[in-house]
Formats: structure tokens, C-alpha cells, sequence
């Protein structure tokens, strides 16, 4: 796959196993997304061809792909929150009887049946804008899942979701790879992979750089594979010490232009030559947190203090 100055994919060989979990993984840059979005039919490649079930196929758009049984969910979330739940899970493929528009009622139904699947208790007719990011990543799923596909490309399905909602999507997972459907899974948490992956793809620089049954390989095999390098061995001492504060945040409380308050009462404290690492689901606050500390949001209470210094 060529772009203006750049091959994104060079001379790669892939190979979906059907009813397997096939997991992709690889730098960002290695060529993941793009590979996907030709299997999708949302690009064409350049060069190379494709083989469906022993027949060469060339998609030039989704409907296309969808057509031969491939579907996709994306990693950026592709709902419209001024849209129901049933609404968003059959845009573009409304249901209809006779002479009426769409069959809502059916819609609906089906909707629930699905929801019910990943075990949602959320009402159909709720509209998208509504609900949590974890719970509009799993109306995506059941979007997917509603097509029908033979196989199903799932680009970073759990980065908003919960452990518990991450447990109920990898026993959707190994239900529908019994029924004889494969899965393509890109995640870059290798945990995650071990559990749910039968083959994993590596990709590097845009190339094929090793497959090999999950079963057979570790996580520093992954990692090697991936960096082209030994994993690390060994982190910093345990008995590192560290300087005087350099950043210091006292209660500090962000509130949105909506009212909502995205930020609540967080305190800590960055000393010199630590490394702190902030970690939550998408929508926990973690951008917000960090755009207080800019000074990009402006609607927000608490006191900081940048070496010794308050900060207005």
C-alpha cells in the first residue's frame, strides 16, 4: 500500500484462519490499521491481490466487503449520539415491511436481542449520546454483530471498557468463533491477546515479520519479534531516590461546558526523577486532567503548585 512518500504496507502476506482468533500486532506505524482498512474495503491497495474462500476479490467500498460477509469496528467510535440505540445498530441497512419507511418495531426487538447478548441492560430507544463510552463501544459491537460477518475485524475492541464488560466480549468472542466465524483482533494489551488469540501476525515497518499459534509463544517472544530487540529485563531499583517536589495538585476539580464535573478532587505529587503514570478508561478524566495542568480548560477548582510555586 503506497502513500505520498510513504509504502504503509510492503509485499505483506496475511492469512485469516477461520473460526480462530487471528490477533495482529505491531508498532503503531507497522501497518495494522491500513491492512485492516483494505480488508474492509474503506482502501484499495496498490498492489497485490485478495482471496475470499479461493476466489480473488476486490473491494472498492464497505458495502462491498460487507456484501462478502467482512465487517468491522473501528477504534474511534462511528455512532450518532442524536440516535438511538436500534437507529445507530441498522443505519444504512434500515429494516422494512411492505410499503412502510422502516419496521422500528423490528428494529428494536432485534436491537434488544443483541444487547442482551452482551448481557447490556440498555433500552433500545435510549439515545446514543446518553450512554458511557463503554456502553456506545459495545452498541458498536452489536452493530457488527448484527450483520451477520464471517468475519469480523475488531480494531482495540476493550480500550473503553471495564473488566468485567472486556469478560463479556471475549465470551461473545469464543461463541461466535464456535459458530465458524473469524475474528481479526488488534490490541496492543499482550495480556489480552494471550487469553483470547489462537494465531498471532506480527507486523513491522509496514512488513510481515512472523505468525505463530498463541499456544506456542510468550510475551517476550511478542515483544522481540515486534521492537526487533530482547525485551527489558530489568526496571529501575527499587531503592531509587527522588528529588523535592516539582509539581504538586491539590484538589483539583474540573467542571465541562455541559456542568458535568469531569475532574473530582484529585491530589498528588510529581518529585524529581519520578515517573508517575496515569491510567483509566476513556471518559475516566484523564485528558481533562491534563488540560487543567495546560491551563487549555479554564472551568476548574484546586490549587497547583509548580516548583514551590502556586500557580494562578
Amino acid at each position: 500500500m503506497l502513500f505520498p512518500g510513504t509504502v504503509a504496507l510492503d509485499n505483506v502476506d496475511y492469512n485469516v484462519w477461520r473460526g480462530k482468533v487471528n490477533v495482529i500486532i505491531g508498532e503503531n506505524g507497522a501497518g495494522k490499521s491500513t491492512l485492516m482498512k483494505i480488508l474492509a474495503g474503506v482502501q484499495q491497495p496498490s498492489l497485490g491481490e485478495m482471496e475470499l474462500n479461493g476466489n480473488i476479490v476486490h473491494f472498492s467500498s464497505t458495502r462491498e466487503a460487507a456484501a462478502h460477509g467482512i465487517g468491522m469496528v473501528h477504534q474511534e467510535l462511528n455512532l450518532f449520539e442524536n440516535l438511538s440505540v436500534a437507529e445507530n445498530i441498522f443505519l444504512g441497512r434500515e429494516l422494512q415491511r411492505g410499503l412502510t419507511p422502516i419496521n422500528e418495531a423490528e428494529q428494536e426487538q432485534q436491537a434488544a436481542e443483541l444487547l442482551q447478548r452482551l448481557d447490556q441492560p440498555i433500552s433500545p430507544r435510549e439515545l446514543v449520546g446518553n450512554l458511557k463510552v463503554g456502553q456506545q463501544q459495545l452498541v458498536e459491537i452489536a452493530k457488527a454483530l448484527a450483520e451477520n460477518a464471517d468475519i469480523l475485524i475488531l480494531d482495540e475492541p476493550t480500550s473503553a471498557l471495564s473488566k468485567t464488560e472486556v469478560d463479556i466480549l471475549f465470551r461473545v468472542i469464543r461463541e461466535l468463533t464456535r459458530q465458524g466465524v473469524s475474528i481479526i483482533y488488534i490490541s496492543h494489551r499482550l495480556e489480552e491477546l494471550m487469553a483470547i488469540g489462537d494465531v498471532i501476525t506480527i507486523l513491522r515497518d509496514g512488513k510481515f515479520q512472523a505468525e505463530a499459534r498463541v499456544s506456542e509463544i510468550d510475551v517476550p517472544w511478542i515483544v522481540r519479534e515486534m521492537l526487533g530487540s530482547d525485551p527489558v529485563s530489568h526496571f529501575l531499583p527499587p531503592d531509587r531516590r527522588f528529588g523535592a517536589p516539582l509539581l504538586e495538585v491539590e484538589n483539583l476539580t474540573c467542571v465541562n461546558a455541559a456542568g458535568n464535573t469531569v475532574v473530582d478532587n484529585i491530589s498528588f505529587k510529581a518529585h524529581a526523577g519520578e515517573i508517575i503514570g496515569i491510567y483509566g478508561l476513556m471518559g475516566a478524566g484523564r485528558t481533562e486532567l491534563f488540560e487543567c495542568l495546560l491551563g487549555t480548560a479554564r472551568h476548574y477548582f484546586g490549587k497547583i503548585w509548580l516548583d514551590s510555586k502556586p500557580v494562578p
